[in-house]
């Protein structure tokens, strides 16, 4: 009980891997700033009155914030949400964001995602419950001094450890479902995907005309990670040599079977996962600041944010 009591305690007074927690923060922006840019060319499509899907929602009361977009009227002026997403977004990349700037983003993103759901994938629900849990990570000293900055460090901790068991829950459900089906147990998945026109390349499946050996070894390798992710990434010594094989998972989805939103999501995901030290040394060099300590004679100035 004690250690139970001394944990509780180092969550509401020290901040847990603020560096990290900072970089993660900006890539996440990158990613979401992006993936909206990618899509302006087709933007009367997906979120204008040139849409391909039936504009229904069936929510009421305060949950119709979220499906703004699927109503005519706001479908019309769909760049309301668009491109003050983008200016956010592109704020936050460069450390440059608050609590309520956070919320507002992970708004706009919701009505932005929702406004054609039927068509997205799994990176798009990813990246909408790590915008959420964003909000509270804040910008604050290492140790808390009074009751308020006990709390918000107790926010802090708590939305960066939930934003790592979303990753953990997105791997246990994706790799346990996979149990329910046939081919990833008998190793053909692999194969039967890359054999698919429209997730492939004309080069592999030119390639491609039998389940090979590294095939299935690739198949039951990715089944493995994903079913064990949620273990062995609390274990520090492993992280090194778990997060690789995620990383080509993930771009291999990305460029490969070309999913490339999905793929990118959860490669931006792994941000998370950054040693602090090595977050710290990263963010001094993408900072614009440090080029003015020279000029000014003194410590560099710190970002603007919470």
């Amino acid at each position: 009980m004690n250690k139970v009591w001394g944990q509780l305690d180092f969550i509401q007074n020290e901040v847990v891997n603020p560096n990290s927690a900072q970089l993660y923060l900006r890539v996440i922006n990158l990613t979401a700033f992006l993936l909206i840019a990618w899509m302006l060319p087709i933007a009367d499509q997906v979120w204008g009155m040139d849409y391909f899907v039936i504009i229904d929602h069936g929510f009421s009361g305060l949950k119709r914030v979220a499906v703004l977009l699927r109503e005519p009227f706001f479908r019309e002026y769909y760049q309301i949400f668009v491109y003050p997403f983008l200016v956010l977004t592109a704020l936050a990349v460069f450390g440059i964001s608050n609590f309520w700037t956070r919320l507002l983003t992970w708004v706009l993103f919701v009505n932005l995602h929702y406004a054609d759901y039927e068509v997205s994938n799994g990176g798009w629900h990813v990246l909408h419950h790590l915008l959420l849990l964003s909000i509270f990570l804040f910008k604050l000293p290492r140790f808390a001094i009074d009751r308020n900055g006990a709390f918000l460090t107790t926010l802090h901790n708590l939305g960066f450890l939930f934003s790592w068991i979303q990753v953990c829950i997105l791997y246990l459900t994706a790799g346990s479902h996979k149990f329910l089906g046939l081919y990833w147990v008998t190793g053909d998945a692999l194969f039967v995907t890359l054999s698919i026109q429209e997730f492939s390349l004309p080069w592999i499946m030119d390639w491609l005309d039998q389940n090979t050996w590294y095939l299935k070894l690739g198949n039951w390798v990715s089944l493995f990670y994903q079913v064990s992710f949620p273990v062995l990434i609390w274990f520090k010594s492993v992280r090194p040599y778990l997060l690789p094989i995620g990383l080509v998972f993930h771009l291999s989805i990305a460029f490969l079977v070309g999913v490339l939103d999905f793929g990118l999501i959860l490669v931006a995901a792994y941000a998370m996962f950054i040693p602090d030290q090595r977050a710290k040394k990263v963010l001094y060099w993408l900072t614009p600041n440090r080029f003015l300590k020279p000029m000014a004679g003194n410590n560099i100035i710190n970002g603007i944010g919470d």
